[in-house]
């Protein structure tokens, strides 16, 4: 088969249209499609611009194919194919009493264009410009549209759906049922909904890229032979993906939320992969390549590996992913020095017994020593475990040098030589319970890891995400890589957001990234409105100067994010239920797109319980056991979100505990520094969401945290429950 000139793009939007082809159509249009490829440049009869459509700056064409217009966009080397769709008889005001089929047939043979009768204000593609509401809340609820047809078994079983959803489906009859029927999971029940209403096309446009490697694929996606297509890459992030491996050092890859970081690693895996396969003589006989992809989150993890599997088919053999604690645990474990993690009630306990036996020489140190009791043991044990063990720092010396960038609370050389003490009786009655903390195994593994079979086992390791990660840990990952050339890693723009609090060359000597950083800048998650909106509520009390240049590019814009103060937990309740049926019928998604961010597990649980009471499906996840493929809300804890997306996000549950947990005992450093800490924590709960956000509120805030939303960026509005 001769190599078309032209790489083929689709988007989403096709692979519901060719479901909707009849067979005598499908072959027509699969051939007209392979000769688009072949040669898309408009001839001025059966391939012409489309007068009145151009968005973004792609003008989009039509390919005429019988009854089907084809539109697509051009963009060298890349011919983008947006949808197929069938030409109204109404609408092309045509009065043909032939069989339509053959009629238009032989118009294309003849090469009339029948789409110049169109009337431009009544054209169905027309240049309307995407309309978006001011703000989620602020739209009247429409009233569902009846189906233009009634579901069978043959269409659910054209569609491909599963047997055990048909009863239900069976008895629906307008579009709001469908977007919310319960016990049916969202990719199908959107799969339905879009072959029943075609979207706008400018909506089409906004859609991602995928990558048509043969055009025989769209015939064997119609036969269900073919499930997915992969994600094509902006030229940007294609840049980083393939840079070369013929380099002296580490890659380092930073992007804000949203910019395809990880889709990034993922892809430089597949560009590593093929470099090593192909210098696969170089190895011994029988050896294999071995990859390591890793980051923080088990859920991140999780869904990496099915996007390798698609990525890569029979070669994701090669890729080993797991997250670094998985890994740590392992290698402590072949060492056979496995430990209990300690829980934190018990560590608490434990942390007060080692201020008040610390052994304190000389009396500026007895003088400190009472201080420790009005300092939070919770910032204490922070120190321990994110300054001295993370770190892993060994000597008191070490601990004095050591800058404690983020750290508000500042303390003299006397204080820290104090709290090393301190750190003493903490490690040696941690290791007489025969626990440890989390930052303990790490920083074990660290050390470790060269007397195991994991040093130096991989010939390439991408770690994703890696400002979440302790020093110590990294230090690990490091060492599980071969050659530091195939070391590439992913950091947020703007570390500091994490409180992270150290420079890469504190980390490793080897992560030296002069001349191989980059930022990505366009944000492909959220849209603008959302974006700009977490940006303005960040930048209202930030902890560290920001350095890097935080120039953002979007790609899509939504409505404007909501605010809502409200003055009780019921109506909060009630608001969260009627923003989640608006956001998921104005933008056509399921209640499976929707997730609500909260402050802990108790809340969370309520609002799962309550919700259901209000008829909304609705369930708590742990955030080590997420299922982002079962239906309903989903509610989940901040902490636990990093690394995911959800189309639809409420930040919520602010006003049945006082947020955060301040002390009475807490001094001003402490308290700015945990204000400043949980202001990140909420940024990046905003940075979930991709087209519509609610945050709610007290309608009287007891904490700075609940304030600094800007006029300009928020939909504000306090609301009070008219029942009280």
């Amino acid at each position: 088969m001769t190599r078309p000139h032209w790489q083929p793009l689709i988007k989403p939007a096709i692979l519901l249209d060719i479901f909707k082809l009849p067979e005598r159509d499908a072959q027509h249009i699969f051939a007209k499609i392979a000769l688009l490829v072949q040669d898309p440049l408009p001839d001025g009869k059966t391939k012409r611009q489309v007068k009145y459509l151009n968005r973004q700056g792609s003008q989009v064409y039509r390919l005429r194919s019988g009854r089907y217009r084809i539109f697509y966009t051009l963009e060298r080397p890349y011919v983008n194919i947006l949808t197929i769709r069938l030409r109204d008889d109404d609408t092309y005001k045509e009065d043909v009493e032939t069989d339509t089929n053959e009629a238009d047939l032989l118009a294309d043979d003849l090469d009339l264009d029948v789409d110049e009768l169109i009337d431009a204000d009544e054209a169905p593609y027309s240049n309307t410009p995407l309309s978006y509401p001011m703000s989620i809340l602020n739209t009247p609820v429409s009233l569902s549209k009846p189906l233009p047809e009634p579901i069978t078994v043959e269409l659910l079983n054209k569609l491909q759906v599963r047997q055990e959803y048909y009863t239900r489906l069976l008895r629906i009859q307008d579009q709001n049922a469908l977007l919310e029927c319960p016990g049916v999971d969202e990719e199908t029940l959107l799969r339905i909904d879009e072959y029943m209403f075609d979207r706008p096309l400018a909506e089409v446009m906004e859609q991602p890229d995928l990558i048509l490697r043969e055009v025989d694929d769209l015939l064997r996606y119609k036969e269900g032979e073919l499930l997915t297509f992969l994600l094509k890459l902006s030229p940007e992030q294609e840049r980083y993906a393939r840079w070369s491996p013929q380099t002296i050092g580490p890659t380092l890859v930073k992007g804000s939320p949203g910019t395809g970081k990880s889709t990034v690693a993922l892809y430089r895996i597949r560009s590593l992969l093929e470099q090593l396969l192909k210098n696969n003589e170089s190895n011994e006989p029988g050896e294999k390549p071995c990859i390591l992809f890793t980051t923080y989150t088990k859920a991140l993890v999780e869904a990496s590996k099915q996007l390798l599997q698609q990525l890569l088919g029979p070669d994701a053999q090669y890729v080993c992913a797991n997250t670094a604690d998985n890994l740590a645990f392992e290698i402590v474990c072949r060492c056979g020095a496995e430990k209990e993690i300690i829980d934190e009630k018990e560590l608490r306990q434990l942390t007060r017994q080692a201020v008040a036996e610390a052994k304190y020489n000389g009396r500026p140190l007895h003088q400190f020593a009472q201080t420790l009791e009005r300092i939070d043991y919770d910032y204490l044990l922070q120190e321990l475990n994110t300054v001295i063990v993370a770190r892993q720092l060994t000597t008191l010396d070490a601990y004095l040098q050591t800058p404690r960038r983020g750290r508000k609370l500042r303390l003299s050389a006397t204080m820290r030589t104090a709290l090393w003490c301190v750190y003493e009786r903490w490690c040696t009655l941690l290791t007489a319970s025969g626990k440890e903390t989390w930052q303990q195994r790490r920083a074990r593994a660290a050390s470790l890891v060269n007397l195991t079979h994991y040093h130096h086992a991989f010939d390439a390791v991408v770690i994703d995400e890696a400002q979440d990660l302790d020093p110590s840990i990294l230090r690990m990952l490091i060492q599980l890589c071969k050659a530091t050339n195939r070391l590439f890693i992913t950091a947020d723009a703007n570390q500091s957001i994490y409180g992270s609090g150290f420079n890469w060359s504190d980390v490793h000597r080897d992560l030296k990234f002069q001349g191989r950083t980059s930022i990505l800048r366009a944000n492909y998650r959220s849209t603008a409105e959302i974006g700009e909106a977490a940006r303005s509520y960040i930048a209202y009390d930030t902890l560290e100067t920001v350095t890097e240049d935080e120039t953002v590019q979007y790609i899509h814009n939504g409505p404007i994010p909501d605010v809502r103060a409200v003055n009780s937990y019921q109506y909060e309740v009630r608001l969260l239920t009627e923003f989640f049926k608006q956001a998921s019928r104005s933008l056509r998604l399921t209640l499976s797109s929707c997730a609500i961010l909260c402050p802990n597990k108790n809340i969370g649980q309520a609002l799962a319980q309550d919700l259901s009471k209000m008829g909304m499906e609705a369930t708590y996840m742990e955030g080590r056991d997420l299922n982002l493929a079962s239906s309903g809300i989903k509610i989940l804890t901040l902490a636990s979100s990093k690394g995911l997306e959800f189309p639809i996000v409420a930040l919520a549950g602010f006003l049945t505990e006082k947020y955060p947990p301040l002390k009475q005992t807490f001094s001003i450093e402490e308290r700015e520094e945990l204000l400043a800490r949980e202001r990140r924590v909420i940024y990046v709960g905003m940075t979930r969401a991709m087209r519509a956000l609610l945050v709610v509120v007290p309608l009287y805030p007891t904490s700075d945290l609940l304030r600094g939303f800007d006029g300009v960026y928020w939909n504000i509005k306090g609301v009070q429950d008219p029942s009280l």
